[in-house]
């Protein structure tokens, strides 16, 4: 498995003298991957997923970890472009199956006031409980993740439901963005989209948040 690491360094023009190894593991969900290196060794560990997919996108995934690891400015070749190309692309052929009702709702208020309507419907899925980690977008399955914490939600608090559900969907809209081999979620034009729901938002939430940790403290 080292000729496409090999290849990935060889078209970035790098001459690297450590071993390269390729892994595929299923330790990773979807199309994850990363780079471990020492002084000795470069290995880049890609999930199961990608041994189905053309060598050159591949190639193209290596050089963005390679362009990452050894932060890299301004590289960018035509197996990168294709990479990046494949992982804006891959939740238009994502399997749609689940859908919490609730999670559907909001998704429904959402996508007709900020998208006219015409945002196709991504799996939107409960994830675990968290005051942390309160929502995720994940481009290869197209499913949005939100905390348990929005389970059940009073009808005059689903405003702060939307805004979490808002800002994933902010993130399915500007699908995928690679830059120095970093994946660049929170752009400025991300954030211009984010504060059109409106400016007091994110405050509201902090407030929400803030509410909902001392009513569950209160009970423990």
């Amino acid at each position: 498995m080292n000729i496409l690491a090999d290849r990935a360094f060889k078209g970035l023009e790098i001459d690297d003298h450590r071993s390269h190894l390729v892994k595929y593991s299923g330790h990773f969900k979807g199309y994850n991957a990363n780079a471990k290196y020492n002084s000795d060794k470069v290995e880049f560990n890609l999930s199961r997923e990608w041994k189905r997919i053309d060598d050159d996108i591949q190639i193209g995934l290596i050089q963005s970890l390679i362009v990452k690891i050894l932060k890299l400015k301004r590289k960018k070749t035509s197996q990168m472009e294709m990479y990046e190309n494949f992982m804006k692309n891959l939740s238009k052929y994502a399997k749609k199956h689940e859908f919490e009702p609730e999670l559907e709702e909001s998704f429904n208020r959402v996508n007709e006031r900020f998208f006219n309507g015409l945002m196709d419907k991504p799996n939107l899925v409960f994830a675990s409980e968290s005051f942390h980690k309160l929502g995720s977008y994940d481009y290869s399955s197209d499913t949005v993740y939100i905390s348990t914490i929005f389970q059940n939600i009073p009808d005059e608090e689903l405003k702060i439901l939307d805004y979490v559900m808002y800002h994933e969907l902010l993130h399915k809209k500007h699908s995928f963005n690679v830059k120095n081999g970093r994946h660049q979620s929170h752009t400025k034009t991300f954030r211009d989209d984010e504060r059109k729901f409106g400016e007091t938002a994110e405050q509201e939430l902090t407030n929400w948040l803030r509410k909902k940790k001392l009513r569950k403290w209160k009970f423990w």
